[in-house]
């Protein structure tokens, strides 16, 4: 079986594709239907889920695209879809209202709330966790630890038994680099309990989703999902092929148990919009915690990014974005932008496609809330993406990338990336004529076995991400 899907992580309602609870003019409605339509051929996706929160009573939902082929079911808006990564927006916020409420501080180590454990120093901080600048290796990434997970599916995992098993040394030592590290937030789950004497899905729940009323955020080991779930599209035969993999995935209780605290939560667009804006305009933190949680240091391996205590900042349209991509089958990416006081969430279910494949798409639905009477100007910048194949997937010796470009291209970047951002191999090539364009990366056996992403970047803009298994 292949193990390309690891990370790296209502009010009344319209039944088929269309908005729900909105208030929009019929104009601004019709435009962002139109460009998520549009986005969806730009990214090549089974689906794709959208939702704006324009202010607290002011929102917009749309979904496009299928859920199930056979019988065939379209998505909607009340469909979930597991957001990855972007559950650690709301383990950080856990965290930092415990040290708003004084019973956490952001320089308390790991050593003052949790037991010894192997290669996890305990002189790492709460803030050097929150920031990944801990430098503890990601145990998800352990080449043993997908194949132990698929053993017993039914299986659930705690943060502390996985972390004992899988862990390994250290990449750098404490503060000395960045590196994303799902480690870090297994680590912060736990703090969350030893600090509140409740598991951080219950604190979350009280603390959060019971009072905005997001009873369709919901983590399926711990707690019961209530609304639909857009099924996954996944190649699990290893045949180049994405199957719904629903039956399966929803039934992979250890791999949700373990994404836990870093990556393990479903929700609707809707709910998780509704969230970041929440969030990120400063109603659930102190001004003076609020602002550490927004100071930055460079991230490298996320594009154009720096990253703050559980968050990316990320600049889309010309406009400043605070937000969190996840990838964990699903890709998901929500984002909050200040000058307009509004949030963007885009979901997806198709396993080939990445949370950086739904930046373009965000862009586009920001400019499409700016531009609301010309549709022209939002779909031009946008061209379907050439075609692009990487393989053989999963690889060992070489991997090759094949592309079919339509026009010529001044400037091709190709970057080998590890699951956590690192590059592994780069190359550039200038002024590549149109048609077919192949280049193979070689020597990679030494590489340790795991999960890495071939990007393609046309003249600085993202083409492709796609994930590959060695």
């Amino acid at each position: 079986m292949r193990t390309k899907f690891l990370i790296l992580f209502l009010s009344g309602c319209l039944c088929g594709n269309l908005v729900y609870a909105q208030t929009i003019s019929g104009g601004l409605d019709s435009l962002l239907r139109k460009t998520l339509d549009s986005m969806k051929l730009v990214v090549n996706s089974k689906s794709l889920s959208a939702a704006i929160q324009f202010d607290d009573t002011t929102g917009w939902a749309y979904a496009t695209g299928i859920s199930s082929q056979i019988p065939l079911e379209n998505v909607t808006p009340n469909h979930a879809y597991l957001i990855g990564s972007v559950t650690k927006t709301m383990t950080s916020a856990c965290i930092l209202q415990l040290v708003d409420e004084e019973v956490l501080s952001l320089e308390d180590t790991i050593g003052k709330w949790l037991p010894a454990m192997p290669y996890i120093n305990p002189g790492i901080t709460i803030r050097q966790l929150l920031r990944h600048q801990s430098g503890l290796y990601d145990a998800l990434s352990h080449p043993n630890a997908q194949p132990t997970l698929l053993a017993n599916t039914d299986s659930v995992w705690d943060a502390k038994d996985f972390l004992t098993t899988f862990m390994q040394p250290p990449v750098f030592q404490p503060g000395a680099s960045w590196s994303y590290s799902n480690t870090n937030y297994f680590l912060l789950g736990m703090i969350i309990k030893a600090a509140s004497g409740n598991d951080y899905y219950t604190e979350m729940r009280n603390r959060f989703f019971g009072p905005l009323g997001m009873d369709r955020t919901v983590i399926p080991a711990f707690e019961t999902i209530m609304a639909p779930v857009a099924h996954v599209w996944l190649d699990i035969n290893g045949d180049g092929v994405t199957d719904d993999a629903h039956n399966f995935y929803m039934n992979y209780l250890s791999l949700n148990s373990v994404a836990g605290a870093a990556g393990g939560y479903f929700s609707t667009a809707k709910e998780t919009s509704k969230w970041m804006r929440t969030y990120m305009r400063g109603d659930l933190l102190s001004p003076a915690i609020m602002a550490e949680a927004k100071t930055t240091v460079p991230s490298p391996g996320l594009p154009g990014s720096t990253y703050g205590l559980g968050l990316s900042e990320k600049t889309f349209a010309g406009y400043q974005g605070w937000g969190h991509g996840g990838d964990l089958a699903y890709c998901a990416s929500s984002w909050y932008f200040p000058a307009k006081d509004l949030s963007i969430t885009v979901f997806c279910n198709d396993a080939d496609l990445i949370s950086w494949d739904l930046v373009p798409v965000v862009s586009a639905l920001l400019k499409a809330a700016n531009q609301a009477g010309n549709i022209t100007d939002i779909s031009s910048s946008h061209t379907v993406n050439p075609l692009v194949k990487v393989y053989p997937n999963p690889f060992s010796q070489s991997l090759s990338v094949k592309i079919m470009f339509p026009s010529k291209v001044q400037t091709l970047t190709l970057t080998l990336c590890s699951s956590m951002g690192q590059t592994i191999r780069e190359v550039q090539k200038n002024n590549v004529d149109a048609g077919v364009f192949e280049y193979q990366w070689e020597n990679l056996a030494d590489l340790p076995q795991g999960i890495y992403i071939a990007r393609v970047v046309a003249d600085s803009n993202e083409v492709r991400n796609i994930k590959v298994v060695k």
